[in-house]
């Protein structure tokens, strides 16, 4: 090292020891403590840098692909700036980011040490991307990243070093849509017409040069290549599958795409180069299409669309986003649909945004008042988890409208859903008659703070992490969100244009759904659990259709709460009563329907 490079290490290492809070432009941050983003991620149409490069062929090795990233992008700004973007990354997330709990084996400290000194003597503006990205990845988080805009939105063109993650949305530069197998290969689930590849609906695409992608994938990371695309997931699955599924759109680091044929079985190696300058329009959502079922107009800003399945009576509903109009769109899908026999809610696809606009919709499906979640972000800047309140648990309550929509509720979930489409999809487990089916949300249950740090560089970082009022202790940002049934797209279905957690779904409500047996009695049930702590369950069955109430009174014979107060079709239902608000002791619950009319007692212990 010569004295130059000494003395500025010397410089900013005294200057990171003073600014252990650095200055930056925040936007976006809490505003009335609602917290509301959407994942990084640009159309590739808007990919506006084009660098003169010239690909070998053949399979680049990692000094390879050290010389061509130090190549694409020159130099960039001087060592003492990329330095000091270093400093106030690492600073924000050391004495602000909220979200530590349920990392393993990430030592930020350490990671200084490494980089810090490496940066002053002198990387490439591409190198320098990698590091920061490759820092921000370490922290496994959707809402968290650093990017540099130019190396962000550089072109895919053959042999540049940009490695693309998240497969949704805009797959034009490549024209497939990929979702994960359980081995790690990747299936075929949409495809444009007349693909160049000759693409099919079932086929498999395994890896590139002759080498699985599962293995492919991870060199990219040890090389700690520049990323792009769309978004990571935040649960160990949803990483996993957001590496995965993005892996079609990485065919310009490669020159032969590996693809097993559904219809023959044969493993046929492809040029990439039938690739080069094909924009194939395709927007992609791990969903297959539902007959009766519209998809929502994303590009005209409609997020979400509704309909009965076809020859049935159960709704559907796509949610994309919560944004634009989503809260009136939402309430008018859920009113729409109250009188069907079951109700799917697709978020295998959503971006986030504001969650409170589910609000309109939640607010008719649910029978009564939910407390569900609240935000807590960082008590001490020198303690790394160590949390306090930042917002009001009463600002997440879903105050529901008796009698709600008691029939069955399959909600449809996958590493798609993130943000607020985590956080929603959450909630509605608190529904008393929803199921999750399909696969754990992104996991990025965490509000964001986006920044501007000037010379083309942008941070984003998770301030609050969310937990269940239940369950205050547990921080959910990186765990993975539990499903009831655990069901993904399989090549027969798809290749058929079926789609495996819809066909589950609708298995589930058809055999649940007791309400299409007309009883032969009218019945009152025990509550269960009794006592109860603070939720409990009560069933009820009504032989004929007609006006039914159910209420709750303590034990002086006041009215607590009328949990259903409308006319019902013949059925056995369940309807869930919270007592969040109530004192212990003797409660009393009545049901009348017709000439029927009965009471019993149920305990509530605190």
């Amino acid at each position: 090292m010569n004295f130059k490079n000494t003395i500025l290490i010397v410089l900013l290492v005294l200057s990171f020891m003073q600014n252990a809070n650095p200055q930056y432009k925040a936007e976006n941050v809490y505003g009335n403590k609602i917290f509301t983003d959407s994942p990084i991620g640009f159309d590739n149409s808007s990919r506006t840098f084009h660098p003169n490069i010239k690909k070998t062929p053949g399979h680049y090795s990692a000094n390879d692909w050290a010389r061509v990233i130090d190549s694409v992008w020159g130099a960039g700004i001087n060592n003492y700036e990329k330095a000091q973007i270093f400093q106030t990354f690492w600073n924000i997330i050391d004495s602000s980011y909220a979200c530590f709990h349920n990392l393993n084996n990430i030592n930020w400290s350490n990671e200084r040490l490494i980089y810090y000194s490496m940066i002053v003597q002198g990387v490439s503006r591409g190198r320098f991307s990698g590091i920061m990205n490759y820092l921000s990845l370490m922290l496994r988080d959707v809402h968290t990243i650093a990017f540099d805009k130019l190396v962000f939105r550089t072109a895919l063109d053959p042999g540049v070093p940009l490695f693309y993650t998240g497969g949704w949305y805009d797959n034009s530069h490549f024209g497939a849509g990929l979702t994960p197998m359980p081995d790690s290969s990747l299936l075929v689930y949409d495809v444009v017409p007349q693909h160049p590849l000759g693409l099919e609906r079932g086929d498999i695409v395994l890896g590139y040069d002759r080498i699985p992608y599962k293995n492919l994938y991870k060199e990219m990371l040890d090389i700690q290549m520049p990323i792009t695309g769309w978004a990571i997931g935040s649960s160990p699955s949803a990483f996993t599958h957001s590496i995965l599924n993005a892996a079609g759109m990485n065919w310009h680091l490669f020159d032969t795409i590996d693809v097993r044929k559904f219809t023959s079985g044969d493993t046929v190696h492809l040029p990439t180069n039938a690739l080069i300058d094909k924009r194939m329009n395709i927007f992609c959502t791990e969903q297959m299409n539902i007959a009766g079922i519209p998809k929502p107009d994303y590009s005209g800003e409609h997020v979400v669309s509704y309909g009965k399945v076809q020859g049935t009576n159960i709704g559907y509903i796509y949610c994309w986003a919560w944004s634009n109009n989503a809260c009136q769109e939402f309430y008018s899908a859920v009113k729409s649909l109250t009188n069907t026999d079951g109700l799917i809610i697709d978020f295998r696809f959503n971006v986030g945004g504001n969650m409170f606009l589910s609000n309109c919709g939640l607010n008719v499906l649910f029978p009564y008042k939910v407390r569900t979640i609240n935000f807590a972000q960082r008590k001490n800047k020198l303690d790394h988890f160590e949390m306090i309140d930042v917002t009001i648990p009463d600002n997440y309550d879903i105050p529901g409208t008796p009698p709600g929509y008691l029939k069955p509720i399959a909600v449809l979930t996958g590493p798609g859903a993130l943000s607020s489409g985590d956080q929603v999809a959450l909630r509605m487990k608190f529904h008393p008659t929803a199921k999750i089916f399909g696969k754990p949300t992104s996991g990025a249950f965490s509000g964001p703070v986006w920044s501007y740090i000037g010379n083309e560089w942008y941070f984003r970082y998770s301030s609050a992490d969310c937990y269940e009022i239940k369950k205050p202790d547990v921080y959910l940002t990186h765990k993975e969100l539990p499903v009831d049934y655990d069901v993904w797209l399989t090549p027969e279905y798809v290749a058929q244009g079926r789609d495996n957690v819809v066909e589950a779904a609708l298995d589930w409500i058809n055999t649940s759904n007791v309400n299409t047996v007309n009883p032969a009695n009218y019945e009152l049930s025990q509550n269960f659990p009794n006592p109860f702590n603070p939720n409990t369950t009560i069933k009820f069955t009504i032989k004929n259709e007609g006006f039914v109430s159910l209420k709750v009174y303590d034990i002086s014979g006041r009215e607590v709460s009328s949990l259903v107060k409308s006319n019902l079709k013949a059925g056995v239902y369940y309807v869930s009563f919270g007592g969040n608000n109530m004192s212990s002791g003797v409660y009393f619950y009545s049901m009348q329907a017709g000439e029927f009319r009965e009471t019993k007692r149920m305990i509530l212990v605190r």
